[in-house]
């Protein structure tokens, strides 16, 4: 009888019928990986899931326990998986002699700059904090995890100055994908499919005939809801029937505050006269279950983001989500996913904080069912490209096969007698001579 491997999955998130993403990424990979191997999920939070099941196989679900049993069951575990903050609350798993996989598919020292822009004490002990954080998870990691062959340019840039791409490592794997592989996002294989009511005929102002734009997931601070609130409350004045609706701005991690740009977006709304009328805001988190039921009673799906480098190397899980329904999508370009929506004929990616192009999209797709149908229907084929099963297979190779890397080691400069031999390596007594009476001439010219 063959033994399967155990494999722990540590999140810092609610695991729960209201999840965010991290939670939703720990939980469907746990799911993937269900099929070979004992799974334990574990979140410090509480839970109001009864269980978890996947193939007709249920996933152990820990939420709520303690550090010392956690610390226990790590020490059973033939991997362990977590997330890039894991670490600062759980110290000790560093110190196990286990396989540690570090998903880094949120590049989030990127938001930290976004989102404490305007109070520069608490921006620059976040981030310093956080830095540290990272590096440490960076330097214990076996295996890591990113979203997208962008996003892993990035990773090993930080690799690089960290110090890991070293002659060692180039030879244990010189593409280095031993270190860091590719695992974005996933979507279910099965076809979205609506199993109650969602946004028309439910939420109060929203009617069955109304066109309406939805906006899938939360507002945080590096988003841009403004543009497309101005560009709606614009074309309200002759599309009395365009609603944009706001799917959930609070978290459910009780410990994620609400970020100014809600409230400057609320503002905005009421200042345009658009809110409660043509702009709508759900206040609580959909669950992950019934969020197609919201996804599919739109017409168009939007997502708009502001300049930063958090843009370029991000990966919006709530893109996929409208990728999955099939859903026409506009959203501001820049990331990598508005590249291939762009390419794919998905949808329509909109220059930065640009109302105008903003407006002239959302009407030529209110006015143009045919060009709704060749989005949505690009839409269906790149999801294709997404699903969970193709997504976690470097996962998947690596529980199978799981190994340890060469530990760090600091980057010293090198002692004479090294570099002597380096020199003479490369080029024998001639080139060492050479050098030395270099260097002696240097040093008497000073």
């Amino acid at each position: 009888m063959t033994v399967r491997r155990k494999i722990l999955i540590i999140t810092l998130e609610p695991i729960a019928k209201q999840m965010a993403g991290p939670a939703i990424r720990a939980v469907e990979l746990g799911k993937q990986l269900a099929d070979e191997f004992d799974v334990i999920l574990f979140s410090p939070r509480p839970t109001d899931l009864e269980r978890i099941e996947h193939n007709g196989r249920s996933l152990e679900l820990l939420a709520g326990i303690g550090k010392g049993k956690l610390y226990k069951i790590a020490q059973d575990a033939d991997v362990i998986f977590v997330q890039a903050n894991v670490l600062k609350s759980y110290p000790h798993l560093a110190d196990l002699d286990k396989p540690i996989v570090v998903d880094l598919y949120d590049p989030y020292l990127l938001s930290i700059l976004a989102e404490y822009a305007n109070d520069p004490v608490t921006a620059s002990s976040s981030y310093r904090l956080m830095h540290q954080v990272l590096k440490k998870h960076m330097l214990r990691a076996d295996f890591c995890l990113c979203a997208s062959e962008r996003q892993r340019d990035y990773w090993l840039g930080r690799f690089c100055e960290l110090g890991r791409m070293t002659p060692e490592m180039y030879k244990v794997d010189g593409s280095f994908r031993k270190l860091i592989d590719v695992v974005p996002f996933g979507l279910p294989a099965s076809p979205a499919k609506k199993t109650g009511s969602g946004i028309k005929g439910h939420v109060p102002g929203i009617e069955e005939n109304d066109f309406v734009l939805v906006w899938g997931g939360g507002i945080w601070q590096w988003f841009d809801p403004l543009t497309v609130i101005q560009a709606v409350a614009e074309l309200s004045k002759t599309k009395k029937n365009l609603k944009l609706y706001f799917m959930g701005i609070k978290s459910p991690n009780p410990q994620v505050a609400q970020m100014p740009i809600v409230t400057e977006a609320k503002k905005l709304a009421a200042d345009l006269g658009v809110l409660d009328k043509h702009v709508f805001f759900g206040e609580s988190w959909i669950s992950y279950a019934e969020r197609v039921n919201y996804l599919l009673d739109a017409d168009v799906a939007v997502s708009a983001h502001f300049d930063l480098p958090e843009t370029r190397f991000s990966f919006r899980t709530r893109i996929l989500d409208y990728l999955w329904a099939g859903l026409p999508i506009l959203t501001t370009g820049g990331d990598q996913l508005a590249d291939l929506i762009s390419e794919k004929s998905a949808g329509i990616a909109l220059p930065y904080k640009d109302a105008q192009a903003w407006q002239k999209a959302i009407e030529s797709l209110m006015t143009d069912a045919s060009l709704r149908e060749k989005y949505s229907q690009g839409a269906k084929n790149l999801a294709q490209n997404f699903v969970w099963d193709k997504a976690v297979q470097p996962l998947k190779e690596f529980c199978r096969r799981p190994y340890r890397l060469p530990a760090f080691k600091q980057i010293k400069m090198p002692s004479v007698i090294e570099r002597a031999h380096a020199v003479y390596s490369r080029g024998g007594k001639d080139l060492l001579l050479k050098r030395s009476k270099n260097a002696f001439d240097e040093l008497l010219k000073r």
